[in-house]
């Protein structure tokens, strides 16, 4: 088989949704969506080096991004909803055994592209009422475009070619992972147009380096063998996600070569995850900002304190108060933000001898103190009390005992709200 335009194309389609995929997980966000749609596209790469390679291969693997994506809607439902939790239960539970359902009967799939449907309803329904709005309108159309592209392909209709729905379907996914990276950055207040491009070059660059030498010994035999097609996927594999996921195959080979030198290996970390975001600091102007856009972004910076990189990233960044400390180094610039919530969370604390306190003038300060200055995390099982000094130890037993998780995130915003509206006079 000769080297064709049409297997080149292919192969760049393949190593772009492969590259999408990878920056949305190596995004690292909290966001299970982000996450969920990430895994999605990076299957559908799967099933196009499967189809790259051997021509063919079942229609089911193909549903894998639609079970990924119904997820990722789950997951866009506000946390208050009550039947939130279930539903995810649920998915979870059924997602495995109605895949394997589906490789027995192409017609069980129809389920799936009915849920897809839902999920649209879902998130028209859900969507908020504020700046982000459009976003989720993007997602709307996009996600009807998908859901259409799965069910003509994974039921068996053969309506239209498989040749066609292919690409069709990929294309759907790549602007549905397109807008949640769009959706996430604008949700951190975040910039990623040079973030985004950056990595792309980056590793289209070293797959492309890489790929070249496939291509010469292809050139010199003048036909494309079985052998040299898996050479040519695996080493565009390999540039890619190394270059998608460069920090965190340095974080691992940091450890594996300095296992002695762990103050190092945190240094060495959070400068070079401070450095990759860099180009994510956001541009916009606090002093521009109406009142609900700036307290939001107040709350998500308050939670990041115990995170530089992610705090690096924030138009917080901007305030004039951390600008005048160094305006030429972020690191100087980042610990001045940290300081300045920091300070901010320590006015809220009732005046006294006191360290802790349970009456209702302590709510504010114990939920946003002891959570994200201490870095206390009270509703992780995995939150040893043997390593805590005293206050942290019957501050962990009162929130465990006494606060449910939905009130302390109450608390927490609207103790966010309170020193937002401090900062927004200090401006």
């Amino acid at each position: 088989m000769p080297l064709t335009l049409l297997l080149i194309v292919n192969l760049f389609f393949y190593g772009f949704t492969l590259w999408l995929g990878g920056y949305l997980l190596a995004r690292n966000s909290q966001k299970m969506t982000v996450a969920l749609t990430g895994w999605g596209v990076v299957f559908y790469a799967v099933a196009l080096a499967l189809e790259i390679i051997w021509g063919q291969q079942p229609n089911g693997i193909l549903l894998i991004p639609a079970l990924f994506w119904i997820g990722a809607t789950l997951y866009l439902v506000s946390e208050e909803t009550s039947w939130r939790q279930a539903v995810i239960r649920i998915w979870l539970l059924t997602s495995i055994p109605f895949f394997i359902l589906t490789l027995l009967n192409a017609w069980f799939s129809l389920i799936a592209v009915l849920a897809l449907f839902a999920c649209l309803v879902l998130i028209v329904r859900f969507k908020p009422q504020s700046q982000a709005k459009p976003s989720y309108a993007l997602l709307v159309v996009i996600g009807l475009f998908f859901s259409l592209s799965t069910g003509l392909l994974v039921l068996p209709l053969n309506w239209i070619p498989r040749s066609w729905m292919i690409p069709a379907l990929g294309l759907d996914l790549v602007l549905l992972g397109t807008a949640i990276v769009l959706w996430d950055a604008f949700d951190e207040g975040e910039s990623i147009r040079s973030h985004i491009l950056r990595s792309l070059v980056s590793s289209l660059y070293y797959a492309g380096a890489l790929a070249v030498f496939v291509v010469l010994a292809i050139a010199i035999d003048g036909q494309v063998t079985l052998g040299k097609l898996i050479a040519l996927v695996c080493v565009i594999a390999f540039g890619i996600l190394t270059q998608t996921f460069s920090d965190s195959i340095q974080t691992i080979l940091d450890r594996l070569t300095l296992s002695r030198e762990s103050t190092v290996n945190d240094q060495r970390e959070i400068l070079r995850q401070t450095a990759d975001a860099l180009p994510r600091l956001s541009t916009l102007d606090p002093v521009s900002m109406d009142e609900e856009e700036f307290t939001r972004l107040t709350r998500r910076a308050i939670s990041n304190l115990g995170d530089l990189p992610k705090l690096s990233t924030s138009p917080l960044m901007n305030l004039p108060a951390v600008r005048l400390t160094n305006p030429d180094n972020p690191l100087d610039r980042v610990h001045a933000l940290r300081a300045l919530l920091t300070q901010s969370i320590h006015r809220l604390k009732p005046q006294g001898k006191d360290t802790f306190g349970t009456t209702d003038e302590w709510r504010y300060f114990n939920s946003l103190y002891f959570p994200y200055v201490l870095g206390l995390k009270p509703y992780t099982r995995r939150m040893g009390k043997d390593s805590l000094d005293e206050t942290s130890r019957q501050t962990l037993e009162w929130f465990q005992s006494t606060v449910p998780e939905r009130t302390l995130h109450n608390w927490q915003n609207a103790a966010a709200k309170l020193i937002a509206d401090e900062l927004r006079t200090r401006m």
